[in-house]
C-alpha cells in the first residue's frame, strides 16, 4: 500500500477531502477570455482579438483598435449533473440515481480601451476586469442505499454539497504595432479569489442520525503576466499567447463537525501558497472572403503544476486537485482545441453576424480514485447587431462530458477523508451558457481629446 510522510498525508486529507464525483466534473476549469463574439465561435479567438475583449484573449490584439472602446459582458449559465449506476466497491450495495441542476449569473467582463500613436506607431492601453471562475453551485438531496441481495433493505441518506465564490482578474494591458504585420502586447494581471465549500452527510443509526459537516474557506491573491504576439496578413492572422505561472498566497481554513468525533479544524497558515500553472495558446484566423472568418486555437494548460505548499508541518508540495505528491498525482496536462467561424451579412448602416463553433476541452483533474479522464465537448452559436459605434452580441454555448466517477455518501467515509470512497458509477455533466456583450466605440475622438486636454491642461 502506498504511503507518504505524515505531513503530506495531512494535507492530502484536507485538500482532497471534498473530491467527490460532483466536484470532479461539475464545471470546466479551462481558462478562457470573454465576450459573446468569441463565445459564438467556441472561444477560437486568439488570432482574431479585434474588439474590446481582445486583452482577455491576446493582448497584442488591442493594437487593432483605432477608436476608444468600452465593453461590458454578462453571463447566465445552467449546470446539470447526473450520477447513475452508483455501486459500492464490492458491488453488493446500490445507491439511487441522482440529478442536480442550478443556475448562476454574473457580470463577466468590463473594460475601457484607449488607442493613440507614439512615434507614429499605433499604441493601445486598456484597463479591464474579468471573472475567471464562477464557483457557486449546489448538488444536495436524498440518496437511497440498498443491499442488492435483499432489495427490501433500504436506508435513506442525505448528501449536501454547496459551494460559492469567484476568482476575478484585474488587468492593465498595452499593445504596440512596431511593423505593419506584427503586434506585441502584454498584461499585468492581479488575481483575487475567494470561495467556500460545505459538505453535509446525514445517516440513520441505531439510536439517532449520525451526521458530518465539512466546511472549507479558500482565498488566493497573486499577480502574473500575459504576453501576446499577433501577425496580421491580408487573409491570415497568427496569434501566440503565454500566461505565466505564479505562486499566490493561499488562505485555507477547514472545519469538521460530527457526533462521531470531536470537532476538528485546520488552518493553512501564513506561509501557505497556491501555484496557478502556465498556459500557452496558439491560434490562426483565415479570411477566405471579406465576409468570412474561420479560426482555430490550441491551448496547453500545465495542470500538473497546480501545487500547494507551505502548510504547517508540510515538507513537500502536493497537487491541488487530489492532494497527492506530484510523482503520484492523477492530474494531467491538457491541450484543448477550439474551432469557429463567422459570416457577416451587410445591411444599410449595420452588420448582422452569424457565428458557430465546436470545441474539445479535456480537464486536468481526473477522478482521483477511478483515474478516469474528464473530457468536455462544446458546441456554440451566436449572432449580433453591429453599427459603427455600437456592437450588441449574444452567444449560446452547450458543454457536456461523462466520466466514471467515485463518490462519498456515508458519514464515516466523509470523516476519513483522503481517497476513500463509498460508490462508483457514471457522472454526466451538462452546461448551458448564454453570453451577452455590449461594446461602445467612440466615433468622434476630438471631443474626447478636448476633454483630456481640459483635465490635464
Amino acid at each position: 500500500m502506498l504511503r507518504w510522510p505524515p505531513a503530506v498525508a495531512t494535507v492530502a486529507v484536507f485538500v482532497a477531502g471534498s473530491g467527490t464525483a460532483s466536484a470532479q466534473i461539475a464545471s470546466s476549469l479551462n481558462r478562457t477570455g470573454s465576450g459573446a463574439r468569441a463565445a459564438g465561435m467556441a472561444n477560437a479567438f486568439v488570432a482574431v482579438s479585434d474588439d474590446g475583449t481582445a486583452a482577455s484573449w491576446n493582448p497584442a490584439g488591442l493594437s487593432q483598435l483605432r477608436k476608444p472602446e468600452f465593453s461590458l459582458v454578462y453571463t447566465v449559465g445552467y449546470r446539470g449533473l447526473g450520477l447513475d449506476g452508483m455501486r459500492s466497491p464490492d458491488g453488493r450495495v446500490a445507491y439511487s440515481n441522482r440529478q442536480f441542476g442550478y443556475v448562476n449569473s454574473s457580470p463577466d467582463f468590463a473594460s475601457a480601451a484607449l488607442p493613440f500613436t507614439v512615434a507614429r506607431k499605433p499604441v493601445t492601453v486598456q484597463l479591464g476586469w474579468q471573472r475567471i471562475y464562477h464557483l457557486g453551485g449546489s448538488a444536495s438531496g436524498e440518496v437511497t442505499r440498498t443491499l442488492l441481495e435483499d432489495p427490501s433493505t433500504m436506508t435513506r441518506l442525505f448528501v449536501g454539497n454547496e459551494s460559492g465564490g469567484n476568482v476575478d482578474r484585474g488587468s492593465l494591458s498595452a499593445a504596440v504595432k512596431p511593423t505593419g504585420r506584427m503586434a506585441l502586447g502584454g498584461s499585468l494581471n492581479v488575481f483575487r479569489g475567494a470561495w467556500n465549500d460545505r459538505l453535509t452527510y446525514v445517516e440513520p443509526s441505531a439510536t439517532a442520525s449520525d451526521f458530518a459537516e465539512i466546511r472549507s474557506d479558500n482565498r488566493i491573491r497573486g499577480t502574473n503576466l500575459t504576453v501576446g504576439l499577433l501577425f496580421t496578413y491580408p487573409h491570415v492572422n497568427v496569434g501566440l499567447v503565454h500566461n505565466s505561472a505564479f505562486w499566490s498566497s493561499f488562505g485555507y481554513h477547514h472545519e469538521q463537525d460530527s457526533n462521531l468525533q470531536p470537532p476538528r479544524s485546520f488552518d493553512g497558515g501564513p506561509q501557505a501558497r497556491f501555484r496557478l500553472p502556465r498556459s500557452i495558446a496558439a491560434g490562426v484566423a483565415w479570411r477566405p472572403g471579406p465576409r468570412w472568418t474561420l479560426a482555430a486555437d490550441l491551448t496547453h494548460d500545465q495542470w500538473t503544476d497546480s501545487l500547494v505548499k507551505g502548510f504547517p508541518g508540510q515538507t513537500a508540495q502536493v497537487n491541488f486537485f487530489d492532494g497527492l505528491p506530484p510523482e503520484f498525482s492523477t492530474t494531467r496536462d491538457t491541450t484543448s482545441l477550439n474551432v469557429g467561424g463567422e459570416r457577416l451579412f451587410l445591411r444599410e448602416g449595420s452588420v448582422l453576424p452569424l457565428r458557430v463553433g465546436f470545441a474539445w476541452e479535456p480537464q486536468g483533474a481526473m477522478d482521483a480514485v477511478t483515474r478516469d479522464r474528464a473530457d468536455y465537448f462544446m458546441a456554440a452559436v451566436g449572432g449580433g447587431y453591429n453599427t459603427n459605434s455600437l456592437k450588441f452580441d449574444a452567444a449560446l454555448q452547450y458543454r457536456w462530458g461523462t466520466i466514471r466517477a467515485s463518490d462519498i455518501v456515508r458519514v464515516e467515509t466523509a470523516l476519513v477523508g483522503g481517497l476513500v470512497r463509498d460508490a462508483f458509477g457514471q457522472a454526466r455533466s451538462s452546461e448551458w451558457r448564454l453570453k451577452l456583450s455590449a461594446i461602445y466605440r467612440i466615433p468622434d475622438t476630438e471631443k474626447l481629446r478636448g476633454l483630456v486636454r481640459k483635465i490635464f491642461g
